[in-house]
């Protein structure tokens, strides 16, 4: 429901919280949404608990490892409910002081200052949500076509694909001079030793092939975990368990990353023409037509932003007058209640805009407040809705 300022006090702003946000007096909503929001968050990040205690377990299973794992979970649970706490206490909050409701004190407001909570909690935590929503932010701006760019960007697989390639070279080169230190897909092969920078032959221990099969095999499987993972979570939700549901999407453009990029690499180690820096580059760069074997924006959006950051840890890097103590805010605190809020906002005023990812997140870690808000406005609006 796209409609202006004026038009929303007229059709909504005079109606009370039980009309449109809930059924009881807003203390007592406020109480049942503590035990809502902690369920759905609860339900929301187990799997992301789940995969960090395996990836720390794989290494060496431990006391300690479950432990972290645990509280890393109950971490994540408590970053949600507060934060979800927040904005929907705000939202009442604001009826009861202005009177009424305004098209941005609605959600926009409540959201913004639900979100900026989020820079207190511990860094890990933080960065899950931070990534969870600039790149939620950067899918929506990409799927809402309204400039040239993200116009031929999302008409053309093969524009994708080259900026794929691009933020494949920045991220790989970024991590392997540890200007990267997030997620990515692939792990970049060990820079060479300063007395082996004018070898032509590769620094791995085993021989060139073996070396590509073996990694293009642990990425097979590291993406066949990741297809059986989704098609685990597909049939919880429909009810339907079928091995029809398997698709090797993963494991195919993984795999294919993986050969393209250790193939590319170990053949231009035996080219003296480039540095080792360049070779590693181009590699990486030509790494990134895998694309094409899973072409999908949430993927590039991913990249896109994993590539600003590497972006970013090198200006900062390169700052003369960087200090050493690293500061605990940033930049990013700033942004993130903006973009969660205008995530949100859209999500139930003009859901087209808004990527599929970005309404997982806010339903789901909402207990599909902000859903069943747009719900509401249908019933007492029908016609506005179009």
């Amino acid at each position: 429901m796209a409609v202006s300022s004026k038009v929303f006090v007229e059709r909504f702003g005079w109606r009370d919280c039980n009309e449109l946000l809930h059924p009881h007096s807003c203390g007592r909503s406020a109480l049942i949404n503590v035990r809502r929001f902690i369920a759905s968050n609860a339900k929301y990040y187990i799997p992301v608990a789940l995969l960090h205690f395996l990836k720390r377990a794989l290494q060496g299973y431990s006391l300690e490892v479950l432990l972290d794992a645990l509280s890393y979970y109950a971490q994540l649970i408590f970053g949600g409910l507060v934060n979800a706490c927040l904005i929907s206490t705000s939202v009442c909050a604001l009826r009861q002081a202005l009177g009424e409701f305004h098209l941005y004190t609605l959600l926009f407001v409540p959201s913004a200052f639900g979100a900026a909570f989020i820079a207190g909690v511990t860094p890990r935590v933080k960065r899950l949500q931070h990534t969870a929503i600039f790149q939620s932010l950067i899918e929506s701006l990409l799927l809402q076509r309204g400039n040239p760019l993200t116009r031929a960007l999302g008409a053309s697989k093969t524009l994708q694909t080259l900026l794929f390639m691009c933020c494949s070279a920045l991220i790989l080169h970024g991590k392997q001079r540890r200007l990267h230190n997030g997620f990515w897909f692939l792990t970049p092969d060990r820079m060479p030793p300063p007395d082996a920078a004018a070898l032509t032959s590769c620094s791995h221990e085993r021989d060139c092939g073996s070396h590509i099969a073996q990694g293009v095999r642990n990425y097979f499987l590291i993406g066949l975990a990741m297809d059986v993972f989704k098609m685990l979570i597909g049939c919880a939700k429909t009810g339907l368990w079928s091995l029809k549901q398997l698709r090797l999407e993963s494991a195919t453009w993984l795999s294919c990353y993986m050969a393209i990029y250790r193939t590319s690499h170990c053949y231009l180690k035996r080219k003296p023409a480039a540095s080792d820096s360049l070779k590693h580059i181009i590699a990486s760069f030509l790494g990134g037509l895998s694309y094409l074997c899973y072409p999908k924006l949430s993927i590039l959006s991913y990249a896109l932003l994993e590539a600003m950051r590497t972006l970013w840890n090198a200006y900062n890097k390169n700052k003369t007058n960087l200090k050493k103590q690293k500061s605990r805010f940033g930049y990013s605190d700033v942004i993130f209640p903006l973009a969660l809020a205008y995530l949100i906002h859209n999500y139930v005023f003009e859901p087209g805009k808004v990527s599929v990812l970005a309404g997982i997140i806010i339903d789901s870690t909402t207990a599909n407040y902000a859903g069943n808000l747009q719900k509401r406005m249908r019933l007492l609006e029908p016609s506005s809705m179009g």
